[in-house]
């Protein structure tokens, strides 16, 4: 048996384990919370919000620069630009006696995947092997030993290579430092977008074209320019049509085209008749494409004939005096018929129709591009939900898609009933980690389609497309039952904090038709869900709660 005095002793070193795990685990956290207090949070929220779209390159990288430096304590950085073929040095800082070949990097398609993996700092080991030695051994002996990628999607910008005084092994370092990363890949992306619209606008007017000879029926309008930096892909194909309409005098036009949603209907865009038109099932839609794509264009009463069809949507467009129809599909994505009457000869518009359209490709797909780096930057820095000014335009767009369809939409706004008091009780930490939690709850209660939002502090928002007042009042009970039920751990106390919050919805077009008057409608309910007594939601005059309204 075991004397007593090895029982104790063994005791005494288990003990002394535990503190030093104990020790190492409060240092650590410690030392997780002094980087997070040497950055100015909303200095560094307003940056991340801003620079993606309104700032220039070098504003954004002069203040990634800054940060490095200044934030993360970073004595020595080197950052190589992807130029061509080759990654070459852009900016240093921190270093001497060097020559800018000692840095030149070969680029390689594998390089490129293993950059591309993710934005989190990753260890200079990590590359040996994978760059010259002589590049490699040079960042080893200048002290480097930390790396981090600037890149979106296909596109690799550069890579940033630092040596930090701070201890990089921490949480809070990573995701800081890949928050700066991907704020720079997205500036980097939007000036790649910015450039393709120059070299095509300069293309098509030193080349208008490039596969055909250049008589003028063969060649592209230059009217085209005028959209070259539109950037919306929704509003810029009504402007396309009309600029096609004005260049081959066409006087009647009815455009039919898909929604970027395949489940949508599809869209008619009309000019110089005032018919009206049933929206064609997809079936047909998709069969006289089918023709169209094997004749080039038809003449309506032939297509008539072929088919022997006497109702539907090609004799409505006959009688409203139309004559011939073509493809005219303006992306990949979205397929489109053009049925018109009047202007050139049909055969000159057909073969004016294929010149233009691989313009026109390039003009929606860089409209559709911009849009998605432009969404993909509208994200709250704190609880990775859509900010404000994402959520005012997407509420515009919703609006605008249900008036389209006369469909209903609900609108919901709602904050925490006492995050003051835990910000005053806990520190403002306990109140940012219950933000994030609850951001991570709405999440998990929404559907596909809604969109939800953090509106400023902590007011949220939800967008819920072809909700009806049930629906909404459902889910806004259901969160609320949600929450209160829901205990939030604060890492620094050992007890589980509860919180409660108030809920305002309203209705479109039911309380209000556009999205400023949707806005303070849900507002007012939830102003009133919280003088009745806070932790409970109101649908904007409701029946049900009609004295609290008058």
């Amino acid at each position: 048996m075991l004397s007593q005095t090895y029982i104790t002793a063994a005791l005494v070193v288990l003990v002394v384990v535990l503190i030093c795990l104990l020790v190492f685990r409060i240092r650590h956290e410690k030392k997780q919370l002094a980087l997070i207090r040497r950055m100015n949070l909303e200095e560094f929220s307003a940056f991340l919000k801003t620079n993606s779209v309104e700032g220039s390159i070098q504003y954004v990288a002069g203040k990634v620069s800054d940060l490095l430096k200044d934030v993360f304590e970073c004595q020595r950085i080197v950052f190589l630009r992807k130029q061509r073929s080759f990654l070459e040095l852009n900016y240093y800082h921190g270093i001497n006696k060097f020559n800018r070949s000692d840095f030149q990097i070969r680029f390689t398609q594998p390089l490129a995947d293993l950059f591309r993996m993710t934005f989190i700092p990753q260890k200079l080991h990590r590359l040996k092997g994978q760059i010259p030695e002589t590049v490699y051994a040079k960042l080893v002996d200048t002290g480097f030993d930390i790396f981090f990628p600037i890149f979106w999607r296909d596109n690799l910008y550069g890579v940033y290579f630092i040596k930090s005084n701070l201890e990089t092994k921490t949480l809070s370092f990573a995701v800081l430092l890949a928050s700066l990363a991907q704020s720079l890949s997205a500036a980097y992306h939007i000036k790649w977008h910015e450039s393709r619209y120059d070299k095509l606008e300069r293309k098509m007017v030193t080349q208008p074209t490039a596969s055909v000879k250049t008589t003028d029926d063969n060649k592209p309008s230059l009217n085209i320019l005028k959209l070259v930096r539109h950037r919306n892909s929704e509003t810029i194909i009504p402007k396309i049509i009309s600029t096609v309409i004005k260049d081959t005098g066409m006087e009647q036009v009815v455009y039919i085209y898909e929604s970027k949603l395949k489940t949508d209907p599809l869209n008619i865009f009309k000019e110089g008749i005032t018919a009206g038109f049933e929206t064609p099932d997809r079936e047909s839609f998709d069969k006289i494409l089918k023709r169209l794509n094997q004749n080039g264009f038809l003449e309506l009463n032939h297509y008539l004939r072929k088919e022997n069809i006497n109702s539907g949507l090609v004799p409505g467009l006959l009688r409203a005096g139309l004559k011939y129809m073509a493809m005219f599909s303006l992306s990949s994505r979205q397929a489109g018929l053009l049925v018109w009457s009047g202007g050139k000869p049909p055969q000159v518009i057909a073969r004016q129709l294929e010149v233009i359209q691989p313009h026109t490709f390039d003009l929606v797909e860089n409209a559709e591009s911009y849009e998605r780096v432009e969404e993909m930057s509208y994200t709250d820095s704190l609880t990775g939900l859509a900010n404000q000014r994402y959520f005012n335009k997407r509420l515009n767009e919703e609006i605008g898609r249900a008036k389209r369809y006369q469909r209903s939409l609900a609108l919901i706004i709602f904050d925490m009933d006492d995050l003051k008091k835990i910000n005053d009780s806990f520190g403002h930490l306990a109140g940012d980690t219950i933000l994030k939690r609850l951001g991570q709850i709405l999440k998990s209660s929404i559907r596909a389609i809604d969109i939800i939002a953090r509106y400023g502090g902590d007011e949220f928002c939800v967008i819920m497309p072809e909700a009806d007042k049930a629906t909404c009042k459902r889910f806004m009970n259901r969160l609320q039952v949600k929450i209160s039920a829901s205990k939030f751990k604060i890492n620094e106390f050992k007890e589980e904090l509860s919180c409660t919050i108030s809920l305002g919805g309203a209705i479109f077009p039911d309380h209000a038709d556009d999205a400023e008057k949707l806005i303070f409608a849900a507002d007012m309910a939830l102003l009133k869900a919280k003088d009745s007594g806070r932790n409970k939601f109101l649908l904007y005059n409701d029946p049900e709660h009609a004295l609290l309204f008058q």
